[in-house]
């Protein structure tokens, strides 16, 4: 866990760049989003054997004067998302298995295939979160640790997950609707890449928020987990499905033009909830 939590705190400034932006815009919605490349989209190719790995969870306790990191609390949201990832995944058919903490140290050679594919992962994840939409164009790769990572597990394509709670307290919370802030309260956010085993392209990136409040995230963990995985999912095909191939001439174009941003998108959701609210 040591070694886990040295590398969670070099992603952080990234993570939480994205996390509190969003988390500081409007009331908190429900919210997915998926980007998928041909290769998952067409049932021929899409992987069928997955294996989840350990998901990498920060989450801040939001207070009056400053915020915490709730190290333990982050353990148990990665255990319990990796669980409902799981479940969610075979319930649409797919052949799904957990890769946990344990089995990783204890197969040889493991821990440092994995160490090497979640960094990678982590490099184009930085991109992959402003220009989703490249992924069409299989512009985003994890490379040969992938695909040695997937030859070791006995899988056809691996789950990178990424987490982002903010719990507020209910002192600031008290705070806010005293002076009738509109910020929302508290939430969860369920992000995970798809990487195929064969060349070892990202082929899918999805996306799920869940509002929620501190004491669910504390005490309910399971369920909130639950909830944000289920959104991240709502467009993930299932295993007989056939998803109709997209060109990719036209999205690469609005990408470059800075059309594709997840966030801009949950912003301008945000503010539209928020004006539907001040009307009432």
């Amino acid at each position: 866990m040591t070694h886990a939590r040295s590398t969670r705190h070099r992603r952080t400034t990234a993570t939480l760049a994205v996390a509190l932006m969003v988390g500081t815009l409007a009331t908190a919605v429900a919210y997915a989003k998926a980007f998928m490349s041909n290769g998952i989209r067409a049932k021929a190719s899409r992987p069928a054997r997955l294996v989840v790995l350990p998901p990498h969870a920060e989450f801040i306790k939001d207070k009056m004067i400053m915020t915490d990191q709730m190290l333990s609390e982050a353990a148990t949201l990665e255990r319990e998302a990796a669980q409902a990832l799981k479940t969610q995944l075979e319930a649409k058919g797919y052949k799904v298995r957990v890769a946990t903490p344990q089995e990783i140290s204890k197969t040889p050679g493991l821990a440092a295939v994995v160490k090497k594919a979640n960094d990678r992962y982590e490099e184009e994840w930085s991109k992959l979160v402003y220009r989703p939409k490249k992924i069409r164009e299989h512009r985003y790769t994890v490379g040969p640790e992938a695909v040695k990572l997937c030859a070791m597990l006995r899988a056809d394509g691996v789950v990178v997950t990424r987490i982002v709670a903010v719990g507020v307290s209910k002192g600031k919370a008290t705070m806010r609707a005293i002076f009738g802030s509109s910020a929302p309260h508290s939430y969860a956010r369920v992000d995970f890449g798809l990487v195929e085993g064969r060349q070892g392209f990202i082929e899918g990136y999805f996306i799920g928020f869940e509002n929620t409040s501190l004491s669910q995230l504390t005490k309910k963990p399971a369920y909130v987990m639950s909830q944000a995985s289920e959104n991240a999912l709502k467009r993930y095909p299932g295993a007989d499905e056939e998803l109709p191939l997209l060109e990719v001439t036209a999205e690469a174009a609005q990408d470059d033009e800075g059309g594709a941003d997840p966030v801009g998108d949950f912003e301008a959701l945000l503010n539209k909830s928020a004006g539907a609210q001040g009307q009432k």
